[in-house]
């Protein structure tokens, strides 16, 4: 039987897997990998051991369908954003991958900003610029500090770049990803030529820009396709169509809405193209919550609890954790406040606060910010549900999931498909070769089925309204705090 590749790379391990005809999805295997932190708010990956992990997954996955009798027809790839990528002439990174972490590049950001205005700036991209996020902002912090790397830059990208050209040798990047850029105009469809001479980029730099659907080459006699972002895969593998939203709960957490107006993308949100053309997705990003949960587990759980814990220990709490809160922003934030300097912090400790305290607070604190998001979704894009759906790893805790469904009184759908990255780069390959006719509809062709449902709790309402209006005083009243430390 006939069988497509999917790669998955995000930010803290690589999952491959393969689906079949009948879009049945197997062959799972997963690997790690770690960021690196060389300075202070410095976050890079190594692009030479991700194309190492990827490359040895790829070929046991073909080898592993071929031993069951089947072929592999088809490639393609969903990659974290953001990152930003030099190669040289041969294709080889001449420094490692700057990530969307990275708070390196504040001053070049604050240069584009004034350069260009922000309303300039939104009127194209659709977005803001941030360090780090929006990746030209690293390109120029290269070009200011270590002008040799970027004199030897033959071509510039992210990782999808960097791993299409191994697989195939061809210079591209989809246009999901190429949103995330700075230089892309998203309604357009293109790169932003008065904004390369405005900042002195030369546009022979930038790959060429493709559709998610695109061959971009061969791998082996394999075709590789493009491919897509990880949030904009795994919207497609939820089906997700203009004016619904998802929740993916990582080591972010967001929630990802769509729209088929450009108008309506707020720029407290990332903004992108989706892979169906004249279509965007708008995330509400938060960019710590799994990772401070999994901060807090290693740093006062692990050494004599399982990972159950999580969800026993909050339980010994109750709502308000005892007057404790948490601000989520373990290294800065994106929505809706948008600062690199604003740190996580714990405020109202006593005498008596116990563990449980803290942990519930944590999914408390989270909860509330997701709250700010979901409000702006409310207003700026006249959107109200009262369910959503929620996938990824953190989505499975229900003590988190119940926190979060009282806070926004929602209904929240546990979705069965943890794999939707792999699953939609799968779905999109699928469509160019021939497998999938209908990928409009992709319920007819996704097994994807609710887990169970989290009911919203109304006699929380009160409180939890009462909390949050608190919870909002905290922010603010620490923003000069955040500046006066961030070094």
């Amino acid at each position: 039987m006939s069988h497509i590749i999917g790669v998955d790379i995000g930010t803290s391990g690589i999952k491959v897997g393969a689906i079949d005809e009948e879009s049945n999805l197997g062959y799972i295997t997963k690997q790690s990998y770690s960021l690196l932190y060389p300075k202070n708010g410095w976050v890079e990956i190594d692009l030479s051991q991700i194309w190492k992990l990827t490359e040895n997954m790829i070929q046991e996955t073909i080898q592993k369908v071929s031993r069951n009798g089947g072929e592999v027809n088809a490639i393609s790839l969903s990659t974290f954003c953001n990152s930003s990528v030099h190669l040289n002439a041969r294709g080889e990174p001449l420094s490692n991958g700057i990530i969307y972490l990275d708070r390196r590049s504040k001053i070049q950001a604050d240069h584009i900003r004034t350069q260009i205005g922000k309303n300039r700036l939104y009127e194209v991209t659709r977005n803001r610029i941030e360090p780090g996020m929006y990746t030209v902002t690293s390109l120029i912090w290269m070009r200011e500090n270590y002008p040799y790397i970027y004199e030897e830059t033959f071509k510039w990208g992210n990782l999808s770049t960097y791993i299409l050209f191994k697989l195939t040798g061809q210079y591209v990047m989809d246009w999901t990803q190429a949103s995330y850029t700075g230089l892309f105009d998203v309604v357009h469809y293109e790169w932003s030529d008065a904004f390369c001479k405005e900042l002195q980029i030369d546009s022979s730099l930038l790959p060429k820009v493709v559709s998610p659907f695109d061959i971009v080459g061969n791998y082996k006699g394999i075709k590789v396709i493009a491919g897509a972002a990880d949030t904009a895969c795994s919207s497609l593998a939820l089906g997700l169509r203009p004016n619904q939203m998802f929740e993916s709960v990582g080591t972010s957490n967001v929630l990802t809405v769509c729209t088929d107006n450009p108008d309506y993308l707020d720029n407290r949100f990332l903004n992108r193209c989706y892979v169906w053309k004249n279509q965007w997705l708008s995330h509400g990003a938060m960019s710590t919550p799994g990772a401070a949960v999994e901060w807090f587990y290693k740093n006062f759980l692990h050494d004599k609890e399982s990972k159950a814990i999580l969800e026993e220990l909050p339980k010994e709490s109750v709502i308000g954790a005892n007057g404790v809160f948490f601000l989520p922003y373990m290294l800065g934030e994106r929505s809706p406040v948008w600062n690199p300097n604003a740190r996580g912090v714990y405020a109202g400790l006593h005498l008596n606060t116990t563990k449980a305290d803290m942990l519930r607070a944590m999914y408390e604190g989270i909860s509330f910010g997701l709250r700010q998001i979901y409000e702006i979704i409310e207003e700026n894009y006249h959107l109200n549900f009262n369910r959503f759906r929620s996938i990824g790893g953190g989505s499975k805790n229900r003590v988190w999931a119940q926190i979060k469904a009282n806070v926004l009184k929602q209904e929240i759908e546990i979705q069965e498909v943890s794999e939707t990255g792999v699953y939609g780069s799968c779905l999109i390959a699928g469509k160019t070769i021939g497998y999938f006719d209908n990928l409009e509809s992709p319920e007819s062709i996704v097994k994807n089925e609710t887990l169970y449902r989290i009911r919203p709790d109304e006699s929380t309402y009160l409180k939890y309204d009462e909390l949050y209006q608190k919870f909002k005083l905290l922010y603010p009243s620490l923003i000069e705090f955040f500046d006066a430390t961030a070094e």
